[in-house]
């Protein structure tokens, strides 16, 4: 028994690992994050570091040895990194409104960034895809709300910056 946990643990482990990743990469190169949000990411990494655990009870090898301490040992700076994204999401960040295309088929969260006392406040759009898929087009500092005006199902205005979303294009300031 110990056996499958160790194995779907090992699994586990560089899918989340694959996907943090994935989530960076997104984020500075302005594409499609296909992680989920930082809440499941870290329920998914404390449930796999609990499998990971149960599979110290496979002693059938040296190979499951090494498996099961590579997943505990990966797991913990996961599991860290993804709860400061979590605190990060809850208290820097504060949604200001969401907006919906005229055809309602796109839709626009926008939130302020506060990293404290020595940052300015921003703001942040992010468009919202199909499951959990998100992509962030439109980000500026300094910049306290979001003026959005649609001219079309495609084009929108945001803060006095003209978005074609049909063509991909994005503004960061």
């Amino acid at each position: 028994m110990g056996n499958k946990y160790n194995l779907w643990s090992f699994i586990l482990c560089f899918l989340l690992l694959g996907l943090s990743f994935q989530a960076l990469y997104a984020s500075y190169n302005r594409t499609w994050q296909l992680a989920p949000d930082a809440l499941t990411l870290w329920l998914l990494s404390v449930f796999n570091f609990i499998i990971a655990i149960i599979g110290f009870k496979d002693k059938s090898s040296k190979r499951a040895k090494w498996r099961s301490w590579l997943t505990v040992i990966i797991t913990v700076p996961l599991s860290i990194a993804f709860l400061l994204g979590v605190a990060v999401n809850t208290m820097a960040r504060e949604h200001i409104e969401t907006t919906q295309s005229p055809d309602n088929e796109i839709v626009i969260d926008f939130y302020t960034l506060n990293g404290g006392a020595a940052t300015s406040i921003s703001v942040t759009g992010v468009l919202n895809g199909p499951l959990w898929f998100k992509k962030r087009i439109y980000y500026e500092d300094p910049m306290h709300e979001a003026n959005v005006e649609w001219k079309n199902n495609y084009i929108v205005t945001i803060n006095n910056h003209t978005l074609n979303l049909k063509k991909g294009e994005v503004f960061f300031d």
